[in-house]
């Protein structure tokens, strides 16, 4: 063979085999671009996806402090309307059974955003604030109720504190 033909073959093999490696190359490199993308994807969802569920425990959280507080709130007004009323210092029948409904209507809120504990904690000072209101003048009635929202406040925490537990 002469050196002609052999320089031919050289430059042909050597064409060939720079055609398959810049084939290969570029399959390779665009396997990896892709493989990249998808773990940029991935990634990029778990973590719209971790602060969707973060907003949402922070919006139940807000809703759950505002429900707490206007049952505190409500109860708070119906036991200064009712001490005036009991005192004859002021207030009125009317107003008082006003406030017992807000009471009522503050308690049955906390249906939505729970928990349990804090929902059956709320109808226990319903119940013991509606005694407090029929029967004003019976011994025990007062430290009852007193107690009921003693017990509510410990369940608002407890329900506030598991919440910021499962947040850190």
């Amino acid at each position: 063979m002469d050196e002609g033909r052999a320089a031919l073959y050289a430059a042909i093999i050597g064409f060939v085999a720079a055609v398959i490696g810049t084939a290969v190359g570029g399959w390779a490199s665009w396997r990896a671009a892709r493989h990249s993308a998808d773990a940029a994807l991935r990634a990029t969802m778990e973590q719209l996806s971790g602060q969707a569920v973060n907003e949402r425990r922070h919006w139940v959280r807000q809703e759950r402090r505002a429900a707490y507080a206007s049952v505190i709130d409500a109860y708070m007004n119906l036991t200064r309307n009712a001490a005036l009323l009991r005192s004859g210092l002021g207030g009125d029948t009317t107003e008082t059974y006003l406030r017992q409904a807000e009471l009522g209507v503050a308690c049955k809120k906390l249906a939505l955003f729970g928990p349990d504990s804090v929902e059956e904690a709320a109808s226990e000072l319903l119940r013991r604030a509606d005694d407090r209101v029929r029967r004003p003048s019976e011994a025990g009635v007062s430290a009852s109720v007193g107690a009921a929202f003693s017990d509510f406040l410990t369940a608002c925490k407890e329900a506030l504190s598991r919440d910021n537990e499962r947040d850190a």
